[in-house]
């Protein structure tokens, strides 16, 4: 730990409470404003945004990519937005947000299972053993120890549907990983502006055919202070919060950190006055257990690579 440690850790816990609170804000919004059309707004909202700290920071020329990076820019637009995005809202409009932010958090065992499958090899054991837990965590969370839910009612369509969502980020953070050049902030400012026009186009498409309506200005403005989170706290704040944190922690930190992410959306839900069981207990935490082991076991492969 380095003399920045305690500052990076302050950084550090205000990411994880801005990522924390989505699902439960991000359920307040989509419940009063079509999630077709919010994913487009809140995007393109949120991608000039950040251009305009990217012109300040980079210079305005950062705004223009390469030719040959637009169609990976656009396929990642399309993945953050009309894929993530869209889904975790649709997802969170059926189910309670403490169980989408338990299914969310398994996109590093589903980075690790890609890879494997990628370099046409089993996963390795310890990857397997992660998945596995963290699929029976997932389990217990969403049926709340009885297994007949998986069969009835509407939240197991919500929680299939904020899965698409992980696996969606999952193929995000893998393409994103072959973007050399660009920064994190710069990045993700060009895949928002690129990947508004797909959200909006498919909010169109969605409203043609009778499945999405368009919002009016009066919709937004009781939960004006959800969409302020929304479009500038989750979507440019902690992004901005997450780098410096990780820049004077490490990136091993951070990620180990960020474990606990979904104890957030658990202490939101308790708050207001939810009782939980102790099925939904456990399940998070085997979930976090195992997630939590899955990260230090790649940070010891990562000190035996360097070490060699």
């Amino acid at each position: 730990m380095t003399s920045n440690s305690p500052k990076g850790l302050f950084w550090l816990a205000v990411t994880v409470l801005i990522w924390g609170a989505y699902m439960p804000v991000g359920k307040v919004v989509s419940q009063a404003v079509d999630p077709y059309w919010i994913t487009g707004i809140r995007y393109l909202f949120s991608g000039l945004f950040l251009a305009v700290i990217v012109m300040a920071i980079e210079g305005p020329d950062a705004l223009i990519p390469p030719r040959k990076d637009l169609f990976t820019l656009i396929l990642l637009g399309a993945l953050g937005s009309a894929g993530f995005g869209l889904f975790s809202y649709l997802g969170v409009r059926l189910t309670r947000p403490e169980h989408a932010a338990a299914i969310t958090v398994m996109t590093p065992i589903n980075v690790a299972i890609y890879r494997a499958l990628e370099a046409r090899a089993l996963p390795p054991r310890g990857v397997v053993l992660a998945a596995i837990a963290v699929v029976f965590g997932a389990l217990l969370v969403v049926t709340r120890g009885d297994l007949t839910a998986l069969t009835s009612g509407g939240s197991m369509v919500g929680n299939l549907l904020v899965f698409v969502s992980s696996l969606c980020w999952t193929f995000y953070t893998i393409k994103a990983q072959t973007m050399v050049g660009y920064s994190a902030l710069r990045l993700t400012t060009l895949t928002c502006l690129l990947g508004a026009p797909v959200g909006i186009a498919l909010a169109i498409v969605m409203t043609t055919l009778g499945h999405a309506t368009a919002p009016h200005f009066a919709d937004f403005l009781p939960i004006w202070p959800q969409i302020v989170y929304l479009f500038i706290f989750v979507s440019a704040v902690s992004i901005i919060t997450w780098n410096l944190a990780v820049r004077m922690v490490g990136a091993q930190t951070a990620t180990l950190v960020s474990t606990f992410t979904p104890v957030i959306p658990f202490a939101w839900a308790a708050w207001g006055g939810r009782v939980f069981t102790l099925w939904e207990i456990v399940g998070v935490v085997v979930i976090m257990a195992a997630i939590l082991a899955h990260n230090l076991n790649e940070q010891r492969k990562a000190r035996a690579l360097k070490a060699a």
